[in-house]
């Protein structure tokens, strides 16, 4: 092929190589000074020189343009008036150096504009950028999109960029030499993509993804500095300004960076590559993924309300971890449907082995920094999760707790224990809070010992799992989970809905496991008074419970059972006369 002259490579201008783009969904390959420096053997500050990424490069360079792959270049080739005056002089000192490259590799018809994504703070007269970042949003109008960004890029973080979109999420790579990880990266985003527009911003090696990716036929945009140009464009500045509390165009050092907590940005982020997470996420920010247990088993007549219900949070930062054990009504097809329809929702099957086992299978795969229970009959306010969250911050606790209403599955009513009358919030020491096991008013100790109704922190389940294959699984288990807590933040209040119907576990069931009722009592009692707890409360709730289970087993026929809990009795009866 002949070479042409530099007057003679002809760029297409930034709108009309964006009304191409969105007419044909096309993919879009950036070439700058950086791939230019590359190409010709030498490094970039984010980017050191590889002999693969230059060869690589000028291959698709040397690509002509097609509606698939919009191969861009910038376009000063043809005049450079529309450029301030440092835009005109760095250019001329890029040509000089490198007008033989140019002559030689660029042969193609015509190209894109490069500057699509820079269409501010270069230019002379900058009344066209408002047309420009309309095109340019368009791109993504109404569209899934995952950003393809180093640790630093934060694109769209204090801006409205993306507002326009659907969805956001994001892979974060590293800043400087991302090329490193390019098979990671690529594994990462065709994981992901789904029916998403890929964005990348990741130097000369979004170049290089963007090519492959569109030859798998995936739209990819290459759309480095575009953040920047638009921080620029809103505050109307006229230079270029750095940003402090994200990566800057230009500024290639990323120095006195300061990240700012962002909840919604560390949402969006579904993968992190060759990065270490701590520089992606700060600790504080990453601390409201809540983790939803609820086991599953025969309620296919009530699931869909309790998992509507979830979907509904208003706080949306939730993974439902659903365990189908081993149901054969149906409810493991509804369960199924929710995780095509929601990506926060997982789905794990077990053989029926009941609900302890179901929900140590999810604490074994929990992600979030908090944990709460929810029972598949169950359903819940839109604000559970937003208000012990809250409660649970506010008062620093480790564990945030409420009571339940009670709803009549029959009659379809509802029974409240709670209203504006007997309202209150408070904070309980440990102490306090194990001393409220036996407290019948406001149902405290129905409250006291149900696993749902509260959020945990995470780390309070490390070593803590239920009994399999018994009842009473919650009075076995939650007060090892208090032990741990430096304090409960408490609210009487009634935004968890609890079942009532006639097929629930009754009370002939719960009979058939009165021994359970005293041995947990007794094992409470042990590991307290070794930890150097005051048991003088769980005493009085354990001698009353003791005469509730020797009345309970006679009447289910559990003679042997009757006998060893009425000798208990007899003894304490004895040393009590004795002593007074």
């Amino acid at each position: 092929m002949i070479k042409k002259k530099l007057s003679e490579i002809k760029v297409r201008p930034i709108l009309e190589s964006l009304q191409f783009i969105n007419q044909h969904h096309s993919s879009v390959a950036r070439f700058g000074d950086g791939e230019i420096d590359l190409m010709t053997g030498l490094s970039i500050p984010y980017q050191s020189y590889d002999p693969k990424l230059a060869a690589s490069l000028k291959h698709i360079l040397q690509t002509p343009s097609s509606p698939e792959l919009l191969v861009c270049l910038p376009d000063v080739f043809d005049g450079l008036e529309r450029y301030n005056q440092n835009a005109r002089q760095f250019w001329k000192g890029h040509f000089e150096r490198y007008e033989d490259f140019y002559e030689e590799n660029c042969r193609s018809d015509w190209y894109g504009s490069t500057f699509l994504s820079r269409p501010y703070i270069d230019l002379e007269d900058k009344t066209a950028s408002a047309a420009y970042f309309t095109e340019i949003k368009k791109l993504w109008q109404d569209r899934d999109i995952l950003l393809v960004e180093g640790v630093t890029s934060r694109s769209g973080v204090g801006n409205d960029l993306f507002a326009n979109a659907t969805s956001v999420s994001r892979l974060i790579c590293p800043s400087r030499d991302a090329f490193a990880y390019y098979d990671d990266i690529l594994s990462a985003i065709i994981k992901h993509k789904k029916d998403k527009l890929v964005i990348l911003m990741l130097g000369p090696t979004a170049k290089v993804l963007t090519y492959d990716l569109s030859r798998l036929g995936h739209q990819a945009i290459d759309l480095g500095h575009i953040d920047s140009e638009y921080e620029w464009f809103q505050m109307q500045a006229p230079y270029k300004v750095k940003l402090g509390h994200k990566h800057t165009a230009e500024f290639n050092e990323d120095l006195d960076i300061t990240f700012v907590d962002d909840d919604f940005y560390n949402e969006q982020i579904l993968e992190v590559i060759g990065v270490e997470s701590k520089q992606v996420v700060p600790k504080k920010a990453a601390s409201d993924l809540i983790s939803i247990i609820v086991p599953v088993y025969n309620v296919r007549g009530y699931l869909e309300r309790c998992l509507t219900s979830i979907s509904k949070q208003t706080h949306s930062h939730f993974e439902v971890l659903l365990v189908n054990d081993g149901s054969t009504d149906g409810s493991a097809a509804m369960c199924q449907s929710f995780v095509e329809q929601d990506s926060r929702f997982q789905l794990f099957h077990q053989e029926n082995a009941g609900p302890s086992a179901a929900r140590n299978l999810a604490l074994d795969h929990v992600s979030g920094d908090y944990i709460t229970f929810i029972d598949s009959d169950d359903f819940i306010e839109e604000t559970y999760l937003e208000n012990l969250l809250m409660h649970l911050k506010e008062t620093g606790s480790d564990i945030a707790a409420t009571s339940f209403t009670s709803f009549n599955e029959e009659r379809s009513s509802f029974l409240f224990f709670h209203n504006q009358d007997n309202y209150f919030q408070r904070v309980y020491t440990v102490q306090d809070w194990l001393d409220q096991e036996g407290n019948m008013k406001h149902n405290l100790h129905l409250a006291w010992v149900f696993s749902p109704l509260k959020l945990y922190k995470a780390e309070l389940w490390d070593l803590v799992r239920f009994p399999v294959g018994r009842l009473r699984e919650d009075d076995a288990t939650i007060y090892k989970v208090y032990l741990q807590a430096n304090q409960i933040a408490y609210t009487n209040a009634g935004p968890y809905y609890y079942s009532q119907r006639s097929e629930g576990l009754s009370r002939n069931g719960m009979l058939k496991d009165v021994a359970t009722m005293v041995t947990n009592a007794e094992e409470r009692l042990a590991l307290m008074v070794l930890l150097g707890y005051d048991p003088s409360k769980q005493l009085e709730s354990y001698l009353g419970r003791l005469r509730k289970c020797q009345s309970d087993a006679l009447s289910s026929g559990q003679i042997s059972l009757y006998q060893e809990l009425s000798a208990k009795l007899d003894l304490y009866d004895r040393f009590r006369r004795k002593g007074e």
